[in-house]
């Protein structure tokens, strides 16, 4: 029998436990099925035995992701044979072990969450940005609670620089979403000029909103990324990013039309005018792509990795 597993990360007291509470709590969601809930950090708010009877649930605790083997997994499948699964996650411990070690073939993963207090943010990102990483990199959703007083906009960016197709949800303090992010970060009715300083910005917002920006005047200054095979006159075009540390820098860039390797220097900057399209990929996702009408050979950016501010 085939049990859904759900993956909850984040740091101490990010809310990781109320959120599977409150899932549980959900009729919508569970209509009496057995669920396990395997935890490995305990935090402020805990599974008490109120909950775990009015929900049908178990939970085990784990001192380390490291406990969770392929063995051990057996073990609690055929011990508390669950019809769902969830893995509470330590905030201090690297995600990564968990998907490398993978699951056994009763757990299929139905999805990755990742809470977060956002009022922390600027702190995890100066002091603890490789954990911020790990807790990002595989998640499909990032829950931002306490986002009251906060720049969505700033946390968008840079949680979309290191996952680029995660899904943010903002809830304020009460727990009610807020997703609304104000103003319009660029005028499209008009011609853009992306400015070097707001690349960053502009490209997370090309992510976020491909269709805003199709058969927009688009003038960008960028380096060759790559190339896309059997398309020679498509190359990737963009710029570096420092997404978790010194020894993590990741290109945010974008296939471009109308340009051949032949004709560029793989070591220098262009500035590319053209019109932007909004395409399907392979994987049937809208991306953003530029039309290259134009292309001049340009000086580097004063500050050559990209900023999210």
């Amino acid at each position: 029998m085939i049990k859904p597993l759900y993956v909850f990360s984040g740091f101490l007291d990010s809310g990781k436990t109320q959120a599977i509470k409150g899932t549980l709590y959900n009729p919508r969601f569970n209509e009496g099925e057995a669920s396990l809930i395997v935890c490995l950090e305990q935090g402020d708010v805990i599974y008490d035995q109120k909950f775990l009877e009015i929900t049908n649930s178990k939970v085990v605790y784990l001192d380390s992701v490291n406990d969770l083997t392929i063995e051990k997994q057996k073990e609690l499948d055929e011990q508390y044979k669950p019809e769902r699964v969830f893995i509470e996650l330590n905030g201090m411990e690297d995600d990564n072990i968990l998907y490398n070690n993978g699951f056994i073939a009763e757990w299929e993963l139905a999805q990755t969450l990742t809470t977060m207090d956002a009022s922390k943010f600027a702190m995890y990102l100066a002091n603890m940005r490789q954990f911020l990483y790990n807790h990002v990199v595989n998640a499909e959703v990032v829950i931002l609670n306490r986002s009251d007083n906060v720049d969505k906009r700033y946390l968008r960016n840079n949680l979309k620089s290191i996952n680029q197709y995660v899904e943010l949800i903002f809830e304020d303090k009460d727990g009610n979403v807020t997703n609304k992010i104000e103003d319009e970060l660029f005028d499209t009715s008009k011609p853009l000029e992306i400015s070097d300083i707001d690349y960053g910005l502009w490209f997370m917002d090309a992510v976020d909103n491909p269709e805003k920006y199709d058969k927009v005047e688009l003038s960008i200054k960028v380096k060759y990324a790559g190339k896309i095979d059997d398309y020679d006159n498509v190359l990737i075009m963009g710029r570096k990013a420092m997404v978790c540390c010194a020894n993590d820098i990741t290109d945010i860039a974008l296939p471009c039309m109308n340009l051949h390797e032949k004709d560029i220097d793989k070591d220098k900057y262009y500035v590319l005018k053209g019109s932007g399209r909004c395409v399907q990929n392979s994987e049937g996702m809208k991306i953003c792509t530029l039309q290259v009408k134009e292309f001049n050979e340009a000086e580097p950016p004063k500050e050559e990795l990209v900023t999210f501010n």
